[in-house]
């Protein structure tokens, strides 16, 4: 596919400064209006307009074949928020809004193929769809759920919460009638994780395409960072290790916490750097008192992302036992700045971890990953030769993830897309 298609895109999070889904956003619309020329619907929030303008003025030529439309999606209620249901609503009418404005769109320019991108979470799949045209949906993901054998790591509150929200997913996923639509009508589908895309063939009988949502930091497809971080694996001093997220009871930094508690002075000398906040901090912080370990983790709160940044890369290893995700940005990052990742078996890390950049543990039980976590550790602090080899392998493994492949990947998506249509719509 050669021409260049009229492509509209929902992206209901764009922003280019961001990570998480603003991040992703941005980073598909960008990679792929480089072979199209797209029209690009997106929620105005979290100065992401001004944003953007910034990154136009900075990518030549990418303000002529990128056209931005906002529409306002402003937080509601704190209690639309905390609720479900209502935070859907509200989500649900936004993307109401955003298919009046592509019909509008569409008499203007008539687009060769319509794509829903984001949110990645299966449960809004927009409105696209209802269009004339080659529709794509993806990459797709929401279907994860927490492993409720870590009862012990979440605690009694939390785990009531990710009870109550597996059994909703699993209602969702079999009976969303919208959902279910949307899946019959799409003419290319794409999922973001090998997890997801097992769960949809499994329960839904829907094959797809996996592509990785996520990717590299923005800046590394114009400046690829071409040596490691310049880490003195030799070096008697501790073995740095670092976290980064959202402190709630899914990120498990407690599995972390204990797996440190297994070491003692005589093992070798370590220290954990945790960036971010939430509402499990303080929780945390207590149990890594209780547990003799916090006079070597120094707690940083919300730090810039510069300071993010030069924590993470001056690590040598990082550290992510989350219980769930799509593809986590950070894991990206943490591979592009050359630093080796311990990690779950689990979701689009184990999509992304190979034996060439970290270690992965197997999902077992609480106690056999924390053990899995501190046999890592230790392994990786007293042989730094290997600490080396993983991160020279983080940063040839990144590379393989860089936005422009994914856009490539998504431009096949998008041809198998059109066939599609034309096969359905020549037998109508």
């Amino acid at each position: 596919m050669n021409e260049r298609l009229k492509v509209l895109v929902v992206a209901a999070a764009a922003h280019p400064e961001k990570g998480s889904e603003p991040g992703l956003g941005w980073g598909w619309v960008e990679a792929l209006s480089k072979y199209h020329d797209l029209c690009v619907i997106t929620g105005e929030r979290e100065g992401n307009r001004e944003a953007i303008e910034k990154r136009f003025d900075q990518v030549p030529g990418l303000r002529e074949r990128l056209k931005v439309h906002f529409i306002p999606r402003p937080d509601g209620p704190r209690i639309e928020r905390i609720i479900p249901l209502l935070y859907y609503r509200r989500y649900r009418k936004w993307h109401q809004s955003a298919n009046h404005l592509a019909v509008d769109l569409d008499r203007n320019v008539h687009f060769d193929l319509v794509h829903q991108l984001n949110m990645t979470g299966y449960r809004e799949p927009g409105y696209l769809w209802k269009i004339g045209h080659p529709f794509v949906w993806g990459p797709v993901g929401g279907t994860a759920n927490v492993p409720l054998r870590f009862a012990a790591i979440l605690g009694p509150r939390e785990f009531l919460y990710h009870l109550i929200k597996v059994a909703v997913n699993n209602l969702q996923l079999r009976f969303h009638k919208r959902v279910h639509k949307a899946l019959r009508r799409t003419d290319a589908f794409v999922t973001s994780t090998s997890d997801t895309q097992f769960v949809f063939r499994r329960v839904l009988r829907k094959e797809s395409t996996v592509i990785n949502d996520n990717g590299p930091p923005l800046v590394n497809e114009y400046n690829i960072i071409q040596q490691a971080q310049t880490n003195n694996y030799l070096s008697d001093g501790p073995i740095r290790l670092s976290w980064s997220g959202l402190h709630i009871s899914r990120k498990a930094l407690p599995i972390i916490l204990r797996a440190l508690s297994n070491f003692n002075n005589s093992d070798f000398l370590w220290h954990l750097d945790i960036i971010g906040a939430g509402p499990m901090t303080r929780k945390w912080r207590q149990l890594s008192i209780e547990l003799g370990v916090n006079d070597r983790c120094t707690w940083h709160g919300w730090v810039t992302k510069e300071t993010s940044v030069r924590i993470i890369a001056n690590s040598d290893i990082f550290i992510f036992p989350s219980l769930h995700e799509s593809t986590p940005a950070v894991i990206f990052e943490a591979l592009s700045y050359g630093v080796p990742v311990i990690c779950i078996d689990h979701c689009g890390q184990s999509d992304v971890i190979t034996e060439e950049c970290g270690i992965k543990i197997p999902v077992m039980s609480c106690q056999q990953v924390i053990t899995g976590f501190a046999q890592a550790i230790k392994h990786l602090a007293i042989y730094p030769q290997e600490r080396k080899r993983l991160a020279r392998g983080a940063l040839n493994r990144v590379r393989k993830f860089s936005w422009d492949r994914k856009a490539k990947a998504m431009l096949e998506v998008y041809e198998t897309a059109i066939q599609h249509w034309e096969q359905r719509t020549s037998n109508e």
